[in-house]
């Protein structure tokens, strides 16, 4: 039953596309990655301090462009498609329908901030999620509300009221299977605009934008700055600072594709060298043992509430804001399923492997009944890794 809520949920939101499109199939890996500047044509987005003939469209523009460039020069089995490539304003409908005709692996879109504390500064990365603030809200009815200057938006969006904060009631219902990449993606990217770019971080934080809930993919919203603080418009409007601001976002792009696909990473474009944090040994503890055993694959399903030992491989199927019962019946069927708890959500996964490629069999066979957003994760010892990670120590 709320399967079926959600689906209708989605589809009264946006009819624009089909249940084909939000159904289909996910590749593994990133392959094609959409591009979104935000606003253009007739919404100029924020006007800044308006000290410049030229506001946060153009900003969002030459950021997007520069990004798409250092993709295509660096990863060109990647297809960079755009939302626009002119001061043209794709309607934000368009903009989705696009996103998921196209079936693209990654969909960032890119703003500039605005306050009324003109000393307000920073970037921050939004993902869709259901917990956010009254500030985030407002910054969402803000982007949200170039609705309002489409041919007619009230038909086109079936009643959705960007300036109503109970027209986002609909949207907090829907919930983005794509959630944990969307993260990952935003906390990557947060760390290289801190590291690469060396601009102030304002975090990762949640939001209703229309443009990152409706996409059927991986998807974030980033604010690169305030436009309405003196200093960061001119830096935003600098070439240097468009340039910088696109390298972070293709740092953060290539780290995670490169995790996603568990390959080795070359050196970034002008990053800060980031030093992993290594644990201190506890004082009097015993050294485990080594063993040069050769790792078997696990050809059982472990039971649930076992913590497996050493690296092993899994499937993350879902996740939820509400705890669920690990029965079949609340995962079409699937049993062998497991939980875990991250960041106040959480998340559940199929089987339990050390085999790699085993685990992405797993995916693939997990994508086919139905969990199109399954990707593979790693743990050791009962605590998550990243799979190159893992890879690196079964080496």
């Amino acid at each position: 039953m709320k399967r079926f809520i959600l689906i209708f949920l989605v589809t009264s939101i946006s009819p624009l596309y089909s249940m084909v499109d939000l159904i289909r199939p996910a590749e593994l890996g990133v392959k094609k990655i959409i591009i979104d500047p935000g606003h253009g044509g007739r919404d100029p987005g924020n006007l800044g301090t308006r000290r410049y003939k030229k506001y946060e469209k153009h900003v969002a523009l030459g950021v997007g462009l520069k990004l798409g460039k250092l993709i295509e020069d660096n990863f060109p089995d990647v297809e960079v498609i755009y939302t626009r490539t002119k001061d043209t304003y794709p309607e934000l409908w368009q903009r989705t329908a696009l996103a998921n005709s196209k079936g693209a692996d990654l969909f960032i879109s890119i703003h500039t901030d605005s306050f009324t504390d003109k000393s307000a500064s920073g970037s921050t990365t939004y993902v869709m999620g259901n917990n956010y603030s009254e500030r985030n809200l407002k910054v969402a009815q803000r982007e949200n509300e170039v609705i309002l200057l489409e041919d007619n938006y009230e038909e086109k969006y079936q009643g959705f009221d960007p300036s109503k904060p109970e027209t986002y009631i609909a949207l907090k219902l829907v919930q983005n299977a794509y959630m944990e990449q969307s993260i990952s993606f935003a906390e990557i990217t947060q760390k290289y605009i801190k590291t690469s770019a060396q601009r102030k971080s304002r975090g990762v934080k949640q939001g209703p934008f229309w443009v990152i809930v409706q996409t059927t993919m991986p998807s974030v919203l980033v604010e690169l700055g305030f436009t309405t603080n003196n200093a960061e418009e001119d830096y935003l409007h600098s070439d240097k600072g468009k340039t910088e601001m696109a390298t972070a976002l293709f740092n953060a792009f290539k780290e995670y594709k490169t995790k996603k696909e568990a390959i080795d990473i070359n050196a970034d474009v002008k990053p800060k060298k980031v030093e992993p944090v290594v644990e201190k040994p506890k004082e009097n503890a015993k050294p485990e043992p080594k063993t040069t055993k050769p790792v078997e694959e696990n050809k059982t399903p472990k039971k649930q509430g076992v913590v497996d030992k050493g690296v092993v491989f899994k499937v993350q199927i879902a996740t939820s804001a509400h705890k669920k019962s690990l029965t079949p019946a609340n995962f079409k069927g699937v049993d062998n399923i497991g939980m875990y708890e991250e960041g106040g959500v959480y998340k559940y996964t199929y089987g339990s492997t050390q085999s790699y490629n085993e685990a992405t069999n797993m995916q693939n066979n997990m994508r086919r009944k139905g969990f199109n957003g399954a990707f593979v994760i790693a743990f050791n010892n009962g605590q998550k890794i990243t799979v190159r990670e893992a890879l690196q120590l079964l080496k």
